[in-house]
């Protein structure tokens, strides 16, 4: 398990955002039970594996307030639930702050945190409860400490279906199709992370800046060249934030097109 000041960490690093891209050795696995937990609700009440256990399926997702991939990916989130939520219970899980910063400091108690999952509940108009873990990450780092991960359980308390990224639509879509009709999914993993990325890229910009200059510095010095690609798919708001991330990646190869032909040009005129 990671340690407390590595767990509650104020900056991102180029290993933070290494990590984020796999599931560990020691991930819970489908067909595995879910850890235990028993965790106070943003709204009131607790949600805790009794209520994932002999009543109906639940939809586990890990997310957070400064998140660009939990930003871009509750919007989709919501439309599922309007299709499953009648047979599947749904409940983001608030873990720490993937992009502190200024604005937003990483929670140092759970009435920080309790804040935190009341905002973004707020901010995104999430018709869903959301679980706030304790301030160390007990349960997130059960499940592996990922910022904005699926966990999809049975009636029965197990592990059907695990996706890195929220943002896997049609991974997701299928894995809850199967669950209402009570089979197994016939994808019980998904690690994909191309359209997730480009969704989150497109946010990132927006919501580093929203938790203040540190969070964009931090960016720039893990991984200059996302927090590039960021910056300029910022300048296409507002497209949603997938066509923001590919209109950015077209800009950047137009630009290195037109500096190589320039330099082809010079070297022939010599």
């Amino acid at each position: 398990m990671t340690s407390v000041s590595q767990y509650r960490y104020d900056h991102v690093t180029r290993h933070v955002l290494m990590d984020d891209m796999t599931f560990s050795d020691k991930a819970p696995r489908p067909g595995e039970r879910i850890p235990q937990f028993d965790l106070p609700l943003a709204g009131g009440g607790r949600v805790n594996t009794t209520d994932a256990s002999g009543r109906k399926p639940m939809l586990l997702v890990t997310g957070s307030l400064s998140c660009p991939m939990t930003a871009s990916s509750n919007p989709m989130l919501k439309e599922m639930h309007q299709e499953f939520g009648r047979d599947i219970d749904f409940v983001m899980l608030q873990v720490r702050e993937a992009h502190p910063g200024e604005y937003l400091e990483q929670p140092q108690s759970l009435d920080e945190k309790i804040e935190h999952a009341r905002q973004l509940q707020q901010r995104d108009a999430l018709p869903f409860p959301i679980a706030i873990d304790d301030v160390d990450g007990s349960v997130h780092q059960a499940l592996d400490g990922k910022p904005n991960s699926v966990w999809l359980i049975d009636a029965n308390g197990t592990i059907v279906y695990r996706a890195l990224w929220v943002g896997d639509e049609a991974g997701l879509e299928q894995a809850l199709d199967a669950a209402v009709r009570g089979v197994s999914p016939p994808l019980q993993e998904s690690t994909r992370r191309l359209a997730p990325m480009a969704m989150g890229i497109g946010k990132m910009q927006e919501m580093t800046t929203r938790s203040g200059p540190r969070a964009q510095l931090d960016m720039w010095r893990a991984a200059p060249p996302m927090a590039a690609i960021s910056w300029i798919a910022g300048l296409y708001q507002p497209l949603p934030p997938k066509w923001r991330t590919i209109a950015a990646v077209g800009t950047v190869a137009v630009v290195m097109t037109a500096v190589m032909k320039a330099k082809s040009a010079r070297r022939n005129n010599r």
